[in-house]
Parts: C-alpha cells; structure tokens; sequence
C-alpha cells in the first residue's frame, strides 16, 4: 500500500487506532515499511519555534534549510526586530503563516522576548482563534492527552503552565477561557519535540499532533529528524503491516533507573516496553565485570556527574570543561569495571569533543571522534541511527582539516597522530564511501543525504584527477584502517 495523506501536509503508512495494552491510542503500518524508508513525512509544523539564542542565527521560518542554501545574511523583520529571515521569500511565508499575527505583539514586548514555549502557544492561540488551522488538524490536536491530573501533582510544572497561559492569554486578547490556553499548553508540553537541525543539533521545538500520537518504546523501530521545517519519522529497522510505530521520547542510552525515572517524571507512565522488561539485563546496565565493592563504582558515577555539570555549565572557559570532562572520564575508567559504551563514559566523549573544537585542539578531537567511531556507535547504536551517521560526518570533517598543508599537531597532545603515519586522504574516502553506501537504509533526512553525497563524489573525483581509484585499492584502504586502529587503541590506552 502507498503512502496515504492523513492531514494536510501529512502523507504517512500508518493509522491511529488505540493500542492492545488499552494505554490509548498510538499509530500503525498500513504496509510493511522497510529500513530508512518514512514512516511519516509532515511538509507543515501546526508549531515549531527556534529557541531564544537561535532567534538571532537562524531563518524563524525556513529554520536554517534554505539560509545554508543562499547564504544570505539574515535580516529582522522591521515590524519587531526579535525574527530573522534569510530572504524575503521566508518572511513572506512566514507572515502569512504566523508571524504578521504576532508582530505587534512581539514588539510591544520588546526588549523582553518571550520564551519558546511561550512564543509557541502564542503562535497555537493565534492561530487557532483566526481559523489558520484546517479543522481535521485542529480536532487531533483537541484529542490529545494532557495528563492535568499528574502535572497538577507536580507544582512546579503546573505552575509554569498556568504562568504561561495566562500571560498568554493576556498578550493575545483572546476570548480563548485561560483553562482551554492551559490545556493547549499542556498538550504542547507532553506532544512537542526537539527541533533540530539536519545534522540534529537543537535549534527549538516543533509540535504536530498527528507525530504526537506516536508512542514510546526505549527498544523503538522509529527514529525522528527534521530537514528545516519538514518532520520525518523514518524505520530504523524493516517494520510489518498491522506493527505499532515506536519512537523514543528519551536518550535510552541510559540505564533502567534512570530511564524510567525520566519517563515517569517528564510524561507520566511507566515504560512497559520489551526493554525494559528485561530490567537490568540489557547492554545499558552492564559492567565489564562485576567487582564486590559496588560502592565504587556509585562514587566514581557521582563523582563523574558532578565534574561534567560544572563542566557543562555556561560561565566554564573551554580549557577548564576539557580538564573536568577528562577528569570525570578518568574516574570511570580507573574502577577497571565501566565499558566505554555505558553511560555517562559515552555523553562525556561526545562534550570533550565538543570542547576540544571550541579550544582549537583538533588532533584531540579527531583522536575521540575515532574512539567513538570506532570503539563506543557500533555498540550503542543500530546501523540506520541517524546519530551514528552524524558522528562518522564528523569524523569525515576532522580528518579533512587534519589532511589541510600547514596544520601543526599540538606536542602536548598525550598520543601524537604524526607517529601513526596515517594517509587522511584514504581514510576521508573510506569513511564517506560507507556513508555514502549506507544512506538509503539510514533514518538521516534528506539533506543530509544530498551532502554526503556530494562531498563523497568530489573526494572521489579528487582521486581520479590524480590517477587514483581508491575502490580498486583495497589494500591500501585496509593499511590505513589498521593504522587508526591503532591509534584508537593507544589512545584508550593512554586514558
């Protein structure tokens, strides 16, 4: 069967009907769907907002796809100064879209700018009460659940919800009872994703409620990405007709405990999933042996997490975060028992890379994005995972600036790249060979793939100019992958 058009701007495989657990509704293959294939594609956001530090670099109505494209400087609308456009054709769009209802008010406010959950029920009141929305999209909006009972628990959560919807309320005018504006804040609360961008950095948050009726699973077959302001929910592995869709509401990298804790504390259920029935006898949870003082390893965990919180935190200069992320990288790996696969050790490597970029160490970053590549991705994530294929891109990009004349490695680095003798050039085409191989069974969305793809036929047109056909030179290929292994190796040696 072929992809169906639910709503507007939705063409999907699947059908809203309740679940056998009798845990409401969620969706299900109409046909069976294989890997990388969409499982959802939504051309149209009923709400997306760019967080308030993206306000000033990306496109608040393309959100950044179009901005790579043309380059353009981006330029605030006049009205309010607080949105930013790559070009005229986005502010037009975005103007009829939302934007020339909330105008005036924006400015009003300024130089306050209100916060992204508030500029995006905002936009959902606006919208709603000018008759923007299509009246089948609206309704499954108006079904959603809002779980008022367990966020009225918790009182801090329904007191930042009721803050909202009255100032909401307030700012809009509207006839809209603050109660409803309450419920739509809710809604969006429990329903909304983390906006991000192709290469799944965070940019903001994106509500649709027909994406909202896909349930969680923290062994799911789904995964969710973004390609500007089109959502696409992709199989990550082959997916049977009548078979409920699954996508993670969480990082399930993390361990039983923490998991369900978070699911049961942010969405308020308690995850029954074939995962998690299995408790601690997954991959998640396991040490690489189990050593009688297990106080050791709560204190070295602790420890690790309070050295990577301050190291995370916004007033701490990059030399710093690099020396409590090795740090609390150290602690864990001295127990002798904690896999470089198990949370935090994992989340610690990815936060030193990104320190190391910020500080210019670039052989260090490369040297990580390797042990990662290599040593940590294979393990923690399925082939077709969108993150694992944005780890290799990274990977690729480190190695071509490693490959630049002119670039000198750092003499304090802990393992010099120099002494592995490594040909880069090999290793860049090796690298986005697989890629390039890989795309269309992977969960990465469109435009991601085009890049990958158009960078892998420069780099290989760059060896044919030279002569050279790298597919025809496996030996060599396999010399240079030898080379990285060890210096991987040596690398976690020296940890």
């Amino acid at each position: 069967m072929a992809s169906r058009t639910a709503l507007p701007s939705v063409t999907t495989k699947t059908v809203p009907r309740p679940t056998p657990d009798g845990m409401g509704n969620g969706l299900f293959a109409t046909a069976d769907i294989n890997s990388g294939e969409n499982v959802l594609h939504i051309k149209t956001p009923f709400v997306a907002v760019l967080d308030s530090p993206r306000l000033e670099d990306t496109c608040s109505y393309c959100l950044g796809k179009r901005q790579l494209e043309t380059g353009n400087k981006l330029s605030a609308c006049m009205g309010c100064r607080v949105v930013k456009y790559c070009d005229r054709k986005c502010q037009s769009r975005d103007w009829k879209f939302a934007h020339g209802l909330e105008c005036k008010i924006f400015a009003k406010l300024k130089p306050m700018v209100l916060p992204n959950n508030a500029r995006a029920l905002l936009r959902i009141v606006l919208r709603s009460t000018n008759n923007k929305y299509d009246p089948e999209e609206l309704k499954v909006f108006e079904g959603l659940e809002t779980h008022i009972n367990e966020i009225s628990e918790s009182q801090g959560q329904l007191d930042r919800i009721t803050l909202t919807a009255r100032a909401v309320k307030n700012y809009s005018g509207t006839d809209l009872e603050e109660g409803t504006i309450s419920s739509y804040a809710a809604k969006l609360d429990l329903n909304s994703f983390n906006l991000t961008t192709s290469m799944y950095d965070r940019i903001g948050l994106y509500m649709h409620p027909y994406a909202g009726l896909i349930n969680h699973s923290c062994d799911y077959n789904s995964t969710v990405g973004f390609d500007g302001e089109e959502l696409y929910v992709k199989a990550m592995r082959p997916i049977k007709q009548d078979e409920q869709i699954f996508i993670s509401y969480i990082d399930t990298t993390t361990p039983y405990d923490i998991r369900r804790n978070e699911l049961k504390e942010r969405y308020f259920f308690d995850c029954q999933c074939t995962k998690c029935q299995k408790g601690t006898d997954t991959l998640e949870d396991q040490f690489s042996s189990t050593p009688e003082d297990t106080t050791l390893l709560e204190t070295a965990e602790r420890e690790a997490l309070e050295l990577m919180q301050t190291a995370t935190a916004s007033s701490t200069e990059a030399p710093e975060a690099i020396a409590k992320l090795e740090a609390a990288m150290h602690k864990l790996h001295e127990t002798g028992a904690w896999p470089l696969t198990r949370q935090p050790y994992a989340s610690l490597r990815d936060k030193l890379i990104i320190s190391l970029l910020t500080a210019g160490n670039f052989t260090r970053a490369f040297i990580h994005a390797a042990i990662r590549y290599l040593r940590i991705d294979p393990i923690v994530y399925d082939k077709a995972h969108p993150i694992r294929h944005v780890h290799a891109w990274s990977l690729v990009r480190l190695t071509v600036f490693l490959s630049q004349e002119g670039f000198q490695p750092d003499p304090k680095d802990p393992v010099q790249i120099h002494e592995f003798k490594l040909n880069f050039h090999y290793l860049i085409w090796y690298i986005l060979a697989e890629l390039a191989s890989t795309q269309l069974e992977s969960c990465t969305v469109p435009s991601f793939r085009k890049l990958v793809g158009n960078q892998f036929v420069q780099v290989h047109n760059e060896f044919k100019a030279n002569g050279l056909d790298p597919s025809t030179s496996k030996g060599i290929l396999a010399a240079e992958w030898q080379k990285l292994e060890r210096l991987v190796t040596k690398a976690l040696e020296k940890e």
